[in-house]
């Protein structure tokens, strides 16, 4: 009878330790998702934005060709100016990626999630050109 009594103690102790280990696992993959996906996004426009900075420090006809990971929730891209913007959709709310480059910036980014081939090229009118190749 006492075998009975301590496999239903174990049964209740290993039941109790999920309980409270569950929800600490799941909240720490959800932290390590979001900031895994804050790098991303944040790493991607940084490289973006200094290649156009060094392409257009080169000359007219310069370019160069960068891969970047763009992760899930991008609702929209836009470059324009002298600014990189991609609204992402995240924390429940849609929250905003800047970076500011030297030059002025066209061009278009994905909104889709994936690894991208982009060619940053200097033109001839003082503006540098972004797009998917």
């Amino acid at each position: 009878m006492k075998f009975a009594q301590a496999a239903i103690e174990y049964i209740v102790l290993v039941g109790v330790i999920m309980v409270f280990l569950i929800p600490v696992i799941h909240y720490s993959l959800n932290e390590a998702n979001t900031s895994l996906k804050i790098n991303q996004l944040e790493n991607s426009v940084r490289r973006v934005a200094k290649a156009a900075d060094a392409v257009y420090a080169i000359g007219a006809g310069a370019s160069e060709l960068i891969t970047i990971t763009l992760p899930y929730g991008i609702e929209s891209t836009n470059i324009s100016n002298n600014q990189i913007l991609l609204k992402v959709s995240m924390f429940g709310a849609v929250s905003d990626v800047i970076y500011a480059t030297r030059v002025n910036v066209t061009g278009t980014l994905p909104n889709l999630p994936g690894t991208y081939n982009i060619i940053v090229k200097a033109l001839s009118n003082l503006t540098v050109e972004i797009k998917q190749k």
